[in-house]
């Protein structure tokens, strides 16, 4: 390993354990030659070949980052680097990230990126890995906000990059993509129940009916929740009986169901109640079309995720394999210390 740079060190033993591998199974799976595969897993490859990483990560299912680790230069070394590297200035910084110069300072001031150094006239240094910080923190807070759970499954990428551990950052960037890809296939099945459910519009009874808390037992949801859905105006079911109650036919129970479900989904109260409009109008073809697309200027102007849910999941799908392929690209550089070519 060069004392200067820091180098990588292939871990893939323990991953082999884990996954139940010896070297013999592993080498026929990935095609690979014995004697080949006992260079990389007796850490004897100085230049590892990217094709058979690739290969051992295939048939092992891990990520690059589980069987390579970026080992930093000794201290000292790792000074010398500093001296040579490239710095910027906060002006040149955030010309080169296309924000504002205050931008850059409120992310330093609030720890989103690494505290940059100073120079002896006080003036902040900053250096490439501040632009890839700076880049991945873009992404992460751009509008719209899609809620905590995104918000922090990417946020751990960043603070990879702050340390910097460029495999890290890259397996994290993987499982935030794969967060995200969840999200999106969950909405997906969700618009695709809807859309059945929209379809059926004569419902078997047994006659029996069901009081608040029997419909909200059912659903797992407290009667307020209910009631406020009734508010909204997402269902609406007559008093009836001597003492003035709502009571739950089946064909109300299941359009609970679906209301629950595209809540559980993160569709806003707005949305679905486009959806549901839709179909109480008849429309039951456009149920699935409503859910992404606010109708009047009005509600466009106060639009939330929630409102346009698979339209939002696109874009931060997008923004996730963006995130993945700028720390890829800072991987294939060698270093996250490097100075540019």
């Amino acid at each position: 390993m060069d004392s200067k740079w820091g180098g990588f060190e292939i871990t893939l033993e323990g991953v082999m354990r884990r996954q139940g591998f010896d070297h013999r199974r592993l080498a026929q799976a990935a095609q690979l030659q014995q004697h080949q595969l006992q260079q990389y897993i007796a850490g004897r490859v100085t230049r590892p070949d990217l094709n058979v990483l690739a290969r051992i990560c295939a048939v092992l299912g891990c990520s690059i980052g589980e069987v390579l680790r970026y080992v930093p230069p000794a201290s000292d070394a790792a000074n010398d680097v500093m001296k040579i590297m490239e710095r910027y200035t906060t002006g040149k910084l955030a010309k080169m990230a296309d924000v504002p110069a205050n931008t850059v300072r409120f992310y330093e001031k609030v720890g989103l990126i690494s505290p940059a150094e100073r120079a002896p006239n006080g003036y902040r240094q900053y250096t490439p890995m501040h632009l890839v910080q700076l880049r991945v923190c873009r992404l992460i807070f751009m509008e719209p906000y899609a809620g905590r759970k995104l918000r922090d499954s990417s946020r751990t990428v960043l603070e990879a990059l702050k340390e910097p551990d460029l495999p890290k950052a890259y397996r994290l960037a993987e499982d935030h993509l794969r967060v995200v890809e969840r999200e999106y296939a969950a909405a997906l099945e969700t618009a695709s129940l809807l859309k059945k459910w929209t379809e059926r519009r004569e419902w078997p009874s047994n006659g029996r009916q069901y009081g608040h808390k029997e419909a909200a037992a059912m659903l797992g949801v407290t009667p307020e929740v209910i009631r406020n859905w009734e508010r909204n105006g997402l269902i609406r079911v007559p008093r009836a009986g001597s003492r003035h109650s709502r009571l739950y036919g089946e064909a109300d129970i299941a359009r609970l169901r679906i209301i629950y479900m595209l809540r559980q989904n993160n569709y806003s109260i707005a949305a679905i109640r486009r959806s549901l409009s839709s179909y109480d109008s008849g429309n039951g073809g456009g149920a699935v079309l409503a859910l992404n697309q606010p109708q009047d200027e009005e509600e466009i102007e106060f639009m939330s995720a929630g409102d346009h849910w698979l339209e939002v999941l696109e874009l931060f799908s997008h923004r996730a394999r963006t995130i993945r392929q700028i720390v890829l690209e800072e991987m294939n550089k060698g270093s996250s210390c490097a100075p540019p070519s």
